[in-house]
């Protein structure tokens, strides 16, 4: 009897590992104000915590690419998340603030570099071949489903019992959950248990060799679709880090920055499922060109408000346009370079995003305080928004007719 194809129970582990990775590494902020007044910590040197989470998170991707390339995704994104819960616990004992750093700003950054986006879409893309877009979608609605689900429970937790045990329940979510759904639930790739991508017969055509990062990085097409990436690293960051701030400069209250950035991950859900199954209909690159357009005008229009009212409809405006940005982007370069060297490829496009990430959280902090308004950066954001629009727009992609018999060669 025939095993039923393993690819949808890959989605659906890798959608969980993102609800798991993205709903921790985004939690820091929650912590800020119980670390604020239980040792009196400045919001400032927690920050930096968050900054040296980024840049650590952005120099692994190119380690942790070359060790999927070796090993497989499955052992390192189980390895990853194992890390992110264990720094978790950790993260329950601190009592000085160089071990916040060590815990969160380092060990965090390194597992979450190993179980994130990158990783996840290696191993989805080795699964499908033709559906790749439209699974890596669905696998990448994690990222928006962790914010919902987890950020709440991660307050919930800390107003009514301590951030002690937040941490703890936080970590145990990776450790009893992610860590086993990934090893028992997960293979490499199909070729080892007798399928082929897609569950397909047809995908047994001889693949063509798949492009090495030596390779890639001297192609026009991983360079256009990286540089346009780096500009969804430089205004995501800058929005979830200055926009509570933001909020609270035009009259909101502490609570009104959450509620955005949860109404913004709602809308990016809905937008990823959409794009999703749109992508071959309409192609990537073209999807990509409005979403970079919607960003961009989402920024302006940020940078122009002075009403509470308008960051509501900024909040779905930038929504729309953020998280479905990243399989879209990881579909184009998967597509053009094959999957044997994916995570190495991969790696170094999100090196350039998160580099990229801190200089816009940095910027929006510097140019707010030399300024005394987020007028200028969020106009910065918009720009290189505009940028991203013009790179993508240089992109090659074949037309949605042959792109099926390229992708089957890969």
């Amino acid at each position: 009897m025939n095993t039923p194809f393993l690819g949808p129970r890959i989605v659906f582990v890798t959608f969980l590992t993102l609800v798991g990775a993205f709903g921790l590494n985004l939690s820091a902020g929650q912590f800020f104000s119980p670390l604020h007044e239980t040792y009196d910590w400045s919001l400032t040197t927690l920050s930096l915590a968050v900054s040296l989470n980024m840049l650590t998170w952005g120099i692994f991707q190119p380690i942790i690419g070359r060790m999927i390339d070796r090993f497989g995704p499955k052992p390192v994104i189980a390895g990853s998340a194992a890390l992110m819960g264990v720094a978790f616990l950790l993260c329950s004992t601190i009592t000085q603030i160089w071990q916040f750093f060590v815990y969160y700003g380092i060990l965090t950054a390194v597992g979450f570099a190993g179980c994130g986006s990158m990783a996840n879409s290696v191993l989805v893309s080795r699964w499908y071949v033709q559906k790749r877009a439209i699974m890596l979608a669905r696998s990448s609605m994690g990222m928006n489903i962790g914010q919902l689900l987890l950020l709440p429970l991660t307050g919930i937790l800390v107003a009514y019992s301590n951030f002690r045990i937040a941490f703890v329940v936080l970590g145990l979510i990776m450790l009893l959950i992610i860590v086993p759904a990934v090893l028992l639930g997960t293979k490499n790739r199909p070729q080892l248990i007798g399928q082929t991508p897609d569950g397909d017969p047809a995908s047994t055509v001889t693949p063509l060799r798949s492009a090495p990062l030596s390779e890639a990085i001297r192609s026009r097409e991983f360079w256009l679709a990286s540089l346009a990436f780096v500009t969804c690293g430089y205004s995501l960051y800058m929005v979830t880090i200055h926009l509570p701030k933001f909020a609270a400069d035009l009259g909101g209250g502490l609570a009104l920055g959450g509620r955005l950035l949860g109404i913004s991950a709602a809308a990016s859900a809905v937008s990823m499922w959409i794009t999703g199954q749109f992508s071959k209909t309409y192609g990537k690159r073209t999807l990509l060109i409005w979403l970079y357009t919607i960003r961009a005008a989402a920024l302006a229009w940020l940078a122009v408000s002075t009403n509470i009212w308008q960051l509501y409809v900024f909040a779905i405006l930038y929504g729309i346009s953020s998280m479905p940005i990243i399989p879209l982007v990881t579909g184009i370069i998967s597509d053009r370079f094959g999957a044997n060297a994916l995570g190495s490829i991969l790696g170094s496009t999100w090196l350039l995003h998160q580099i990229f990430a801190a200089v816009g959280v940095f910027l929006g902090g510097y140019l707010r305080a030399v300024t005394g308004s987020y007028t200028l950066p969020f106009w910065t954001g918009a720009i290189v928004l505009i940028m991203g629009t013009l790179l993508t727009a240089a992109l090659h992609e074949p037309p949605i007719r042959e792109q099926t018999k390229t992708q089957v060669a890969h």
